[in-house]
């Protein structure tokens, strides 16, 4: 009996250690990933998206001084990135470690919630900046450049949807779960 015991327990700690070792290849390729498209694409999201918008509205002559406000908001905001880097590495070494904490994990998960608060305040209020320095004019502008953006999103999404199959039409049965 002792030895079932021993075997169920070694069995726990192996798929224990395979779940956290799947994370951490999950983990990593995920993020080597989403660096790499980061580098290809620029930054995502709607905060992102109305920094871009700005950007094109305004006139030559002003654009090199908005993207030098943004620059010393990101220069301003090294430690909040060092703090980021440094939770993504706590929460490696704790998917990694030989005895699993999920306190830890959770530990580093707040860590880069906090990071991450941090980064986005200094962005907003920068592009808040930003956006209050634009003519009313320029603001309807952007408005409009937004608006047709996400309508062009939109059209690629459905376009997507229909590539993929995407319609009722022809189909028996409830949609997939």
């Amino acid at each position: 009996m002792s030895d079932r015991r021993r075997l169920s327990s070694l069995s726990i700690a192996l798929i224990v250690s395979l779940v956290a070792n799947a994370l951490l290849i999950g983990f990593l390729v995920g993020g080597q990933i989403g660096e790499r498209d980061h580098r290809r694409h620029g930054p995502r999201g709607a905060d992102h998206m109305i920094a871009r918008g700005i950007q094109s509205i305004v006139p030559d002559e002003e654009r090199e001084g908005i993207r030098d406000a943004f620059r010393d908001a990101f220069r301003s905001a090294s430690g909040s990135w060092q703090e980021k880097r440094q939770a993504r590495d706590d929460l490696v070494a704790a998917l990694s470690s030989s005895r699993f904490d999920p306190a830890e994990v959770d530990r580093a998960f707040l860590a880069m919630r906090t990071a991450d608060a941090s980064l986005n305040e200094t962005f907003q209020t920068t592009l808040s900046d930003q956006i209050a320095a634009l003519s009313p004019e320029q603001r309807a502008e952007l408005v409009a450049w937004l608006e047709e953006v996400e309508a062009r999103r939109a059209e690629a999404r459905a376009e997507r949807f229909e590539r993929r199959g995407g319609g009722r039409e022809g189909r028996d049965g409830p949609p997939p779960r």
